[in-house]
């Protein structure tokens, strides 16, 4: 599976080599079983949705996932923010593994990682630029980075 990632400009070398990520994502899989047979249901395949993924992302930083319908969006979406456990790899919250946490493990920092689907169709104004349209939420929330939005 390919994914096409986003990602902000680059910093000075040294400045993210001293600072821990705030999300870390590594050797990331999530392969759905194909059950069939009958009268018993038996695994007969697997769906590979997600297959080896690594990321890294620091505080401050943007990330956006782009890529075509079907090629695991979604589901990486869902395995990052844990509403999906992960067939394997590891997930890194501030220091913190949560790759296999319990949902009361989880409940203390839901609130700080989300997902938000897009809709082209409804969510982006052909008639403001793409920097506006970024830039409108982290102006209505008070985000101001050093580096602008």
């Amino acid at each position: 599976m390919k994914e096409d990632l986003v990602l902000p400009a680059t910093r000075a070398a040294g400045a993210d080599a001293a600072r821990e990520p705030l999300l870390s994502v590594s050797g990331l899989v999530k392969h759905f079983p194909v059950k069939g047979g009958f009268p018993i249901k038996r695994t007969v395949g697997a769906v590979q949705a997600v297959d080896g993924l690594d990321l890294t992302v620091h505080a401050g930083e943007s990330f956006g996932l782009v890529g075509e319908s079907g090629c695991g969006k979604s589901t990486t979406g869902r395995l990052i923010t844990r509403l999906l456990e992960p067939t394997s790899g590891t997930i890194t919250y501030r220091g913190r593994d949560i790759s296999h946490a319990t949902r009361k493990q989880l409940a203390p920092i839901r609130s700080e990682i989300q997902m938000i689907f897009q809709d082209p169709y409804s969510s982006l104004n052909p008639r403001q630029t793409v920097g506006k349209i970024i830039s409108g939420p982290m102006e209505i929330n008070g985000v101001d980075p050093a580096g602008g939005r």
